[in-house]
């Protein structure tokens, strides 16, 4: 027990003389742990940067969010689909592109307005937001008949709504395209020159 016991102080004796000798050897015994916080006050700033950042953006002027937004329908079957059917809808209960002040309520307003058009709204911005066309939903308003939200046929231009009403934007056709829904749009017939004859349903 005394010989194993002087072995051990032996051995302890060589490593500190070897320690002393060899400082390079001292270091690399070391354990090099570090804990590095995360910079609260840098997170802070960036969180405050990207609030600013979409404030900024949803105090833009209407005219520029309806550019963003025929930007991003381009070329998207599904995102003309459904807003040309939010415009379609808009029709039936008088909310024209040309009539905004002059509009009145008729007596279906309230059921297509609560089961037609915040439906389709909702889903055109659910489709906008998981094909990262857009960052955040735009809500209806029911009760302002002369200015119901962004999507309000006033903000676009004429041009526009009456092309997507044929089912064709920029020589593509968007009128078979499947989306669920328990009824489908209107478009309109068009003669040579593009002049819009008469509204017709498509027929799957």
């Amino acid at each position: 027990m005394l010989r194993l016991i002087s072995c051990n102080a032996l051995f302890r004796s060589t490593a500190n003389l070897a320690l002393l000798r060899n400082p390079t050897c001292r270091i690399a015994t070391r354990r090099n742990i570090s804990f590095k916080f995360p910079n609260i006050r840098q997170a802070i700033a960036e969180a405050n940067r990207i609030d600013e950042k979409f404030e900024e953006a949803g105090k833009s002027p209407v005219e520029t969010k309806v550019q963003q937004i025929i930007a991003a329908v381009d070329g998207v079957p599904e995102l003309l689909y459904q807003l040309n059917f939010f415009f379609c809808e808009c029709r039936r209960i008088g909310i024209l592109q040309d009539n905004a002040g002059q509009r009145q309520h008729s007596i279906r307003y309230w059921p297509v307005f609560m089961f037609r058009l915040i439906p389709l709204n909702s889903a055109f911005w659910d489709t906008c937001y998981f094909m990262n066309k857009a960052q955040h939903t735009h809500k209806l308003h029911p009760f302002k008949i002369n200015d119901v939200g962004l999507l309000d046929p006033k903000n676009f231009p004429l041009e526009f709504i009456e092309e997507l009403a044929t089912g064709r934007y920029k020589g593509l056709d968007f009128r078979n395209t499947s989306i669920m829904t328990f009824a489908k749009p209107k478009f309109a017939e068009t003669k040579e020159g593009g002049k819009i004859e008469k509204t017709v349903d498509i027929k799957y």
